[in-house]
Formats: structure tokens, C-alpha cells, sequence
């Protein structure tokens, strides 16, 4: 693999993850030439049995900005092929226009390799094959889509890193039945939500929800609002996004996440509902009363999706906007309220930690210090609750524990790159304020705020 001469330049600094091989104290690597950093005092002398974790993480890093500059990088790397076949139980025959997508993803999402194909008459197990870099790890999953909709999903599929083939076998699909968004899109490095009711479809971009109407078309399925200020149009497996005026990249659809089940909850009274594939059930009374049902398509109304029950008289109505637990503060992505025989009960729903996932959050404010000019410090949280990011000057990588009350992080580990006295106080300031943290909240504006006995130690922004 040829390095560039960005990679070779004293400026550039790589940020390795921390090695923690029996030495005391994490290892710090002095390379040679213009990379030579020294040796902190106390720090682990570097051993050569160390060379290939570390060529690991280097080569981890360099697919990561490749994939950064574009597709056309990643394709002059060495690649595997990766095979195997689809399949699921249900004794139903697919359309000839079933659609199978399988993508296999990287460190922090990236997109390593992708097939998309047709059917076209052939049924179950369907086989497919893809490739992807060598020597890394991937995620692998796998769904099948009729008229633009995500119908069978598999759990994520693990490929270790290595350079043969691979050939996984069959991959089990499971039966997909959103609640609410039915279709997820790729446009470019965005993704899309959709979720249709009737001639009414609700777009979620970015926590940005709109409403949009069935309109004209020549061909495919247009929608649009009142001004046409936004525009979804859908042609086969392929859609186009206008926001304002601007289009966005070409989208298509990708594998959604498996149904692990949605759910929600009130005080005062006390109630749950919980909602998986088609059904719900929704507790009440403190758990005395229990009602099980089977879940009607929904309507779309004030910016969310309205599921009504006639013969159970229950109206379910849910609102993609932050709602905050009235007893706790922990906020949630959906505004819930359940019309129970004529009793109202108001809750939150979702996964907190959905709000903070699926992008990079930079730091604006460190305990109210601000920070220095130019630094960079981030924060990128994934969906299993890893952390990691820039301190300004090293990398870090830790863990958030998500609780049904508070939010805390770590322990964390770093490189130990040397940098400035300013950055080096600022990052330590940082790491500090990242152990404090027992809570978190999103504010009007969008911003995240990470607080801590009662104070905001961290502001980002994405």
C-alpha cells in the first residue's frame, strides 16, 4: 500500500489506540524519523511482538480516512471475497421484484463493500457475494425489500479481519415489522427515515421530521409538502431527497437495524407500552391491568404516526420530538400519549442512547472554559455504547453506561502523543470532566449537554 506524502509529513500525527500488554502503564511508541516523539517517563519500553496489533490499528486508521477521500481509494486495496445465501422459514414465495441488499460495515460505520440484487423469480435460499479490504473486521447484515420496504432483516453477522475468503453459510432473515419508519435510505454520508401511511409519507432526516403529501408523477412514487421546499421521489430501488432546493446524493435503501423491540412509559399513573413486530402490549395500574393487541397500519398526523385500536378504544399517537422522563430528566427521542377508554397517560418512548448515536459531536465548551482556538475534540458514541474520539491531542476510546437514571463514562485509555502545555491541560481538563458526568440532555438548539452534580461540564454540537 503506497502512504502519501500527507501520511509522510512531520505535521501528521497517528493516533494508535492504547495497548494494554501486561505493561503498567500505557505504551508509547517512538517512531523513527520525523514521527520519533520520545519516551514519557514511566511509560512501557516498546516490544516487538507488539509490531502486529499495532499494523492492525495503522491499517484500521488508513481504511478510515481512504474511505473518507472516497470509493475510488478503498478500490486500489487488496480485497476478500465474502459469500453466502439468504434464507428464511416462512413457507412464502418472493415476488420477482424482491430486492436482496447485503453490506458489510467497519470501524465507525464505514462502508467497506455492498450487492444489491433482483430476484427475479428465484426464491429462498438466495445467495449473494460481495468483497471486502483484507485484514480488517467487518459487520455484515442482510435484508430483503418488496415495493421499497425493508420485509426481512438478519442480526449483524460477524467476519473476523484476515485475508482468505469467507463463505458464512446461511444467514437466517427474520421477519421485519417497523414501528412507525419502514424504510431507511443511504444518501451519500446521510441517512434517511421513511414511513408511509395511505397517500401520506413522514421523512426523518437528522431528527429534522416532515410531513409530506402524494403528488403527480410521471413515474415512481413523489412526495412533497405544501411549498415543495422538500421532495421525495421514489424510482424502484433508488430515491432523490430535495431539501430546499438542494438534492441531496442519490439514495438507496440499506439494512435496517433488527427489531429489538420499542418501548415506552409514563408516571403518575404509572404505565408501559411495548411494541414488537406487529403486536403491543400496554401495561397499566402499577402492572395490575395488561392488555395485548395487535397493532393497525398507522396515520399519519402532527408530525408522527397515530395507531388506532376502535375495538380495544385505544388511540396510541407517537412524536418524534426530545421528551424528558418526569421523574428522572433522562430525555428520549419520542413524545408518547396513550388514550386508554378515555384516559390520557403521557410518556416518553425510544432509546435514550439513539440520541446520541449515529454522528460526531465536537466540543464547543469544556466546564464553562470554552477551548483553545483550532483544537479539535470530539465525541462519537456507537449504538453498543462504545466511546471514543480526540482529546485535542490523543485519541481515546471508553465505555458510557447508559441506566434507566443516569449516564456515566469510562474508564477511558489514550495515546500518549506529546502536544503542547495548553492542549495537553485543555485534554486532561476534559478527560476529567468525561469521569463527572452522570447525566446528559439535549437542548432546543440540538446541542448536547453532558452535566455533572447538577452542573454542564461538556457542550457539543454536531
Amino acid at each position: 500500500m503506497t502512504v502519501s506524502p500527507a501520511l509522510e509529513s512531520s505535521s501528521f500525527r497517528l493516533a494508535l489506540p492504547v495497548l494494554h500488554l501486561g505493561a503498567r502503564r500505557p505504551a508509547s511508541v517512538s517512531w523513527p524519523g520525523p514521527w520519533r516523539r520520545g519516551r514519557p517517563p514511566g511509560a512501557a519500553r516498546f516490544h516487538p511482538s507488539w509490531v502486529p496489533i499495532i499494523m492492525i490499528h495503522l491499517r484500521s486508521l488508513v481504511l478510515l480516512l481512504l474511505a473518507v477521500a472516497g470509493p475510488s481509494a478503498l478500490a486500489d486495496e487488496p480485497v476478500r471475497s465474502i459469500e453466502g445465501r439468504v434464507t428464511y422459514l416462512a413457507r412464502i414465495a418472493l415476488p420477482p421484484e424482491a430486492r436482496l441488499v447485503v453490506e458489510a460495515r467497519g470501524l465507525d460505520g464505514v462502508l467497506l463493500g455492498e450487492t444489491r440484487s433482483v430476484s427475479e423469480g428465484a426464491q429462498v435460499p438466495l445467495p449473494f457475494a460481495l468483497t471486502i479490504p483484507e485484514r480488517v473486521a467487518a459487520e455484515l447484515r442482510a435484508a430483503l425489500f418488496i415495493d421499497g420496504q425493508a420485509r426481512w432483516v438478519s442480526d449483524v453477522v460477524e467476519v473476523a479481519p484476515g485475508d482468505a475468503p469467507v463463505d458464512l453459510g446461511e444467514i437466517l432473515l427474520n421477519p421485519y415489522t417497523p414501528m412507525g419508519f419502514t424504510s431507511t435510505l443511504r444518501c451519500g454520508a446521510e441517512r434517511v427515515r421513511i414511513g408511509f401511511a395511505g397517500e401520506r409519507a413522514l421523512l426523518d432526516l437528522a431528527g429534522r421530521v416532515l410531513e409530506l403529501d402524494q403528488a403527480i408523477a410521471a413515474s415512481g412514487a413523489r412526495y412533497t409538502n405544501a411549498d415543495e421546499s422538500v421532495v421525495l421521489w421514489i424510482k424502484g430501488d433508488t430515491a432523490r431527497v430535495e431539501l430546499d432546493g438542494t438534492a441531496l446524493p442519490a439514495c438507496v435503501p440499506v439494512p435496517p437495524e433488527a427489531d429489538a423491540g420499542w418501548r415506552a412509559q409514563g408516571n403518575e399513573p404509572g404505565w408501559s407500552l411495548r411494541l414488537q413486530g406487529d403486536r403491543m402490549t400496554l401495561t397499566t395500574d402499577l402492572g395490575a391491568s395488561t392488555l395485548e393487541a395487535r397493532l393497525p397500519q398507522p396515520e399519519i398526523a402532527d408530525g408522527g404516526f397515530r395507531y388506532v385500536l376502535a375495538d380495544d378504544g385505544i388511540r396510541l399517537t407517537i412524536v418524534e420530538q426530545i421528551c424528558r422522563d418526569s421523574m428522572t430528566g433522562m430525555p428520549h427521542p419520542q413524545r408518547v400519549r396513550v388514550d386508554a377508554r378515555g384516559e390520557p397517560l403521557q410518556g416518553c418512548g425510544g432509546d435514550p442512547l439513539r440520541l446520541l448515536t449515529g454522528r460526531e459531536w465536537t466540543v464547543e465548551d469544556i466546564s464553562g472554559q470554552g477551548i483553545i482556538d483550532r483544537s479539535h475534540v470530539t465525541l462519537l458514541f456507537d449504538r453498543n455504547g462504545a466511546l471514543s474520539g480526540s482529546g485535542g491531542c490523543n485519541r481515546y476510546h471508553g465505555q458510557a453506561q447508559l441506566t434507566g437514571e443516569r449516564l456515566t463514562i469510562g474508564p477511558l485509555g489514550s495515546t500518549m502523543m506529546a502536544c503542547s502545555e495548553a492542549l495537553m491541560n485543555q485534554e486532561r481538563t476534559f478527560f476529567n470532566a468525561l469521569a463527572r458526568v452522570d447525566a446528559f440532555d439535549i437542548d432546543d438548539s440540538g446541542a448536547l449537554h453532558l452535566r455533572g452534580g447538577g452542573e454542564s461540564l461538556i457542550l457539543a454540537r454536531h
